[in-house]
C-alpha cells in the first residue's frame, strides 16, 4: 500500500469554532471558502464546522484563518477530532 493510500484512509478531522458564522448565508459562504481551501466539510452548523483535508495533509492554518478572517468569519478555536468524539455527537 502506498503512503498516499494510507493517508487517505486515515483522514484527520478538525472541529473549527467560528462564532460569527450563524446565518444561512454565512454557513453557505463559509462552506464554499473551506472547500476552496481544499477541505472536505463533514458538518457545518451555526458557530461550528467539522472538516478534513482532501489531500490527507494538515491544512495551511495560517492561510485558512486569513481567508476566513477577511470574509468576516474568524476561527476562534480549532481542535483535532478522533472518530469516537464525532460519533458521540
Amino acid at each position: 500500500m502506498s503512503d498516499f493510500a494510507a493517508n487517505n484512509n486515515q483522514l484527520v478531522r478538525y472541529q473549527l469554532t467560528i462564532p460569527a458564522m450563524t446565518a444561512p448565508d454565512a454557513l453557505a459562504a463559509t462552506r464554499s471558502l473551506l472547500q476552496q481551501q481544499g477541505l472536505v466539510v463533514d458538518r457545518i452548523e451555526p458557530g461550528e464546522a467539522v472538516v478534513a483535508s482532501a489531500t490527507g495533509t494538515e491544512p495551511d492554518w495560517e492561510n485558512l484563518k486569513g481567508v476566513l478572517q477577511t470574509a468576516g468569519y474568524p476561527i476562534t478555536h480549532s481542535t483535532t477530532l478522533d472518530e469516537g468524539e464525532e460519533a458521540q455527537r
